[in-house]
């Protein structure tokens, strides 16, 4: 911190002396001494004024300009722990991970036990997927806060993404019980659940996550892909249904519905396709849907229709194995 010396004494007959009788050297020591004395206050007004610019330009999103104003306010006063995690929370945002990273271990060194510095930390080392040290991150936060859901939440995430689904599940258990309500926490369970195949618990978690948040599409998307692996095309239709009242622009939706309506047999092949269609006027790049309709269209022996599709899948995922396969099937059909 800039040391306040606004009121440093100087006697006038020192001065006098040295105007007088000392040599140039003791006129500048003076100078200097003046020279800090009067802009002392500024410079500690400025460090002030630059760190309420960051904070309202980071309000507003102007994220490039609070890192620069953030940045003036350290070059001026650098032992201010929130200066630098406001300055990484900028960095964040604006997707510069490493540089969040840096600043968040600068907040820690400041302040071992700010919560909020390990756990953006954590975050950034798992965008750049150095989950591990994500998870250390996180396991800190724990050992000073073990009742924060949010933290085994989060380690449980990292966990996941680093393929210890074990301790995923462990840690979401944790999450659930410290917040019976926490609906993220339901929704990863039961993805976590789905990916060992235990349906039936998957199932479980995500219809409490759509019981506390009915308006969550996402969850009804899950739910939805999990009826269909069941095999219940129509409880999955109604769940797909719903998440598009609420989400009508994800292709996703229209793609995964277009799924279970050719579950249901070949005369619902024509709605199957209709579906697909709204996905591809959202999105013309969507490749799943040129895949899927492209399988449909090959089914009914629309082989014409089913070549331009998995061309368009090509184009857009060269070397596509399901393409590429279904391509050599329809050049040994023999030529009409």
């Amino acid at each position: 911190k800039i040391p306040n010396i606004r009121y440093i004494f100087i006697p006038a007959q020192a001065l006098h002396l040295v105007h007088k009788k000392q040599s140039n050297k003791m006129k500048r020591f003076f100078s200097v001494l003046l020279y800090i004395a009067v802009c002392t206050p500024a410079l500690s007004q400025t460090y002030q004024q630059f760190f309420e610019t960051g904070k309202q330009q980071y309000e507003a999103k102007n994220y490039a300009a609070s890192i620069k104003s953030y940045t003036a306010s350290l070059n001026l006063n650098s032992g201010i722990y929130t200066t630098w995690y406001n300055r990484g929370q900028a960095y964040y945002f604006s997707g510069q991970y490493d540089s969040a990273i840096y600043d968040y271990t600068r907040t820690l060194l400041l302040n071992t036990k700010y919560l909020d510095g390990y756990f953006q930390r954590g975050l950034s080392y798992n965008k750049i997927k150095n989950h591990n040290k994500a998870i250390a991150d996180y396991t800190a936060g724990i050992a000073i806060a073990p009742s924060d859901a949010q933290f085994y939440y989060n380690r449980g995430i990292a966990y996941n993404d680093n393929g210890d689904t074990a301790f995923a599940l462990n840690d979401y258990n944790k999450a659930i019980t410290i917040r019976p309500d926490y609906t993220k926490a339901f929704v990863n369970r039961s993805q976590v659940f789905f990916g060992k195949k235990q349906y039936q618990q998957a199932l479980a978690d995500i219809s409490k996550a759509i019981q506390l948040d009915p308006a969550g599409y996402e969850a009804l998307n899950n739910r939805g892909v999990i009826y269909n692996t069941l095999n219940y095309p129509d409880s999955a239709i109604a769940d797909f249904d719903k998440a598009l009242a609420l989400a009508p622009n994800r292709p996703k939706l229209y793609v995964d519905k277009a799924v279970s309506l050719n579950k249901k047999g070949v005369l619902f092949n024509d709605m199957a396709i209709a579906s697909l269609e709204k996905a591809l006027a959202i999105d013309p790049a969507y490749k799943n849907a040129y895949i899927f309709r492209g399988a449909i269209y090959y089914d009914i022996k629309n082989f014409a229709a089913s070549k331009k599709d998995m061309e368009k899948v090509l184009q857009l995922d060269p070397g596509n194995k399901f393409a590429v396969s279904v391509l050599s099937k329809i050049s040994a059909q023999p030529q009409q």
